[in-house]
């Protein structure tokens, strides 16, 4: 895949978990060996519950988007409504690694900690 075409899957990627977004879509944008090491090495299925929790209350906010062979980084902001109201925001970086088109793996650093943030939920 392109550089361009990396980066248009990592920003439905984000579409797709956002509000409003179509959750269903993940499976088209991610592989089945994907792992999330951002929160903790989870793979796929646990991706997919936790953001059950989220869905409808998150946006992200992509502020650059760069890339290079199979590697996309995001520097963006999170915004996230956590359940009972209170709101969460997160500057982070993520680093994204596609083959074949899809999201093998998803490493993001963010301020705070988005972790410790939701195991405090």
């Amino acid at each position: 895949m392109s550089i361009d075409e990396n980066k248009a899957t990592v920003r439905r990627f984000l579409n797709a978990i956002s509000s409003g977004g179509n959750i269903d879509l993940i499976d088209d944008l991610v592989a089945p060996n994907y792992v999330n090491r951002g929160m903790g090495n989870v793979d796929l299925a646990g991706f997919k519950a936790m953001l059950s929790g989220m869905q409808g209350a998150s946006h992200f906010e992509i502020e650059d988007l760069v890339a290079e062979g199979d590697a996309v980084v995001l520097r963006g902001t999170m915004n996230i409504t956590l359940a009972g109201g209170k709101q969460v925001s997160a500057r982070n970086l993520t680093f994204y690694r596609l083959a074949d088109g899809r999201i093998v793996e998803d490493d993001t650093m963010t301020t705070p900690d988005l972790s410790q943030i939701l195991s405090d939920v």
